[in-house]
């Protein structure tokens, strides 16, 4: 029986017309050349906004135990973090808590 459905099926096949589609593909044109170069290119982040993500990234506290990660995901150096938590915190965007952790307001962190 599938011999049969199958036979039938290329025969159906083998009588229609094909048609050569590769003309109209050379219209096409790619999606790249659709979208604005601008849109294309991912926003620079400064330091302290690469910052600010990673903290959020890692429960929105930076400690003694997540630093190294934040660091690395924030691809900036210990010496960096030194000079941008002070700024972010006269920005009212982080406060520093008694223990030595840094927590940051904003509204990914309640």
């Amino acid at each position: 029986m599938n011999r049969l459905v199958l036979s039938v099926s290329l025969l159906g096949l083998a009588a229609c017309d094909v048609v050569d589609l590769r003309p109209m593909l050379a219209t096409v044109t790619a999606p790249e050349a659709l979208v604005p170069s601008s849109a294309v290119a991912a926003p620079i982040l400064t330091a302290k906004e690469r910052l600010v993500l990673a903290i959020e990234g890692q429960g929105c506290e930076l400690n003694k135990d997540n630093v190294g990660v934040i660091l690395s995901d924030a691809t900036i150096s210990a010496d960096e973090l030194q000079s941008i938590i002070p700024q972010l915190q006269a920005e009212g965007r982080v406060a520093v808590k008694d223990t030595g952790a840094i927590r940051v307001n904003s509204s990914n962190c309640i």
